[in-house]
């Protein structure tokens, strides 16, 4: 009983300093703002202005980074695949790093660009903006947006192609809802030991990092209305991605 008390009683201190600590760092924050509301407001409409006239550029440049180094990357991994097949124990040890170096960066670039993609194009994400008459490129830019994000998810499939066309133990469509759970299933008892541990490691971040980000984002709708959305979405985003890249990842 001791004990239940104890953690009841852990549980409602930490929860009222958590209110009080809130409580003081958000009343400071509005005495600030209000105190610095003109300077602040001019800096954040002239930053937004000044990306908005670069979102359709700013996508093009993030479309095209993406496929070179998409492209690179997998190019560089199936060379991997291939070499391996010859290799001899030593050389084999190298290119198993060299496999997963590949595979990272695959995996990351493609994360980033989503992610990117997300947070540029929700600078337009205002009614003012796209009612101003400086919008013009804005369709073209969400164009852009929507290609480059069938490429990651075209890019996404065609790693886990290279990685069943190297490793043809490993199972699941990578189209499917289930891919996952039959991934999994594919991997020996070490492999899913490693799985288990990345993915209750990422979702221990996770659980930390995604109510920062939302505190954040939610915050940030008083000063940028385009955030709220973007920032969200990123979060969302995040924590459902994260595990999917590790499983890929330390499946093999």
């Amino acid at each position: 009983m001791k004990e239940k008390k104890s953690s009841y009683f852990t549980a409602t201190w930490k929860m009222l300093a958590a209110v009080i600590i809130g409580g003081i760092a958000g009343g400071v924050s509005v005495v600030i703002y209000e105190l610095m509301k003109k300077g602040i407001d001019a800096g954040i409409r002239t930053i937004n202005g000044t990306i908005q006239q670069y979102i359709f550029p700013a996508l093009i440049i993030i479309a095209v980074v993406t496929v070179v180094v998409g492209e690179y990357s997998l190019y560089r991994l199936k060379n991997v695949y291939k070499e391996m097949k010859d290799a001899d124990e030593d050389r084999f040890y190298e290119l198993d790093y060299e496999e997963e170096k590949w595979g990272a960066w695959t995996s990351g670039v493609n994360l980033v660009s989503q992610v990117a993609c997300i947070i540029i194009l929700s600078f337009g994400y205002s009614l003012k903006y796209i009612e101003s008459g400086k919008s013009r490129y804005f369709l073209f830019a969400c164009i852009i947006f929507i290609l480059c994000y069938f490429y990651d998810i075209y890019l996404s499939v065609r790693y886990v192609k290279a990685i069943q066309a190297a490793h043809p133990e490993k199972k699941g469509d990578p189209t499917s809802s289930k891919f996952t759970e039959q991934w999994v299933e594919s991997c020996d008892e070490a492999e899913k030991e490693i799985i288990y541990k990345s993915a209750y490691k990422t979702y221990i971040v996770l659980n930390k990092v995604i109510p920062i980000l939302l505190l954040l984002t939610i915050n940030s709708k008083y000063v940028l209305e385009y955030w709220y959305i973007g920032g969200s979405c990123c979060s969302c985003h995040l924590s459902g991605h994260r595990n999917d890249v590790y499983q890929i990842q330390h499946g093999f």
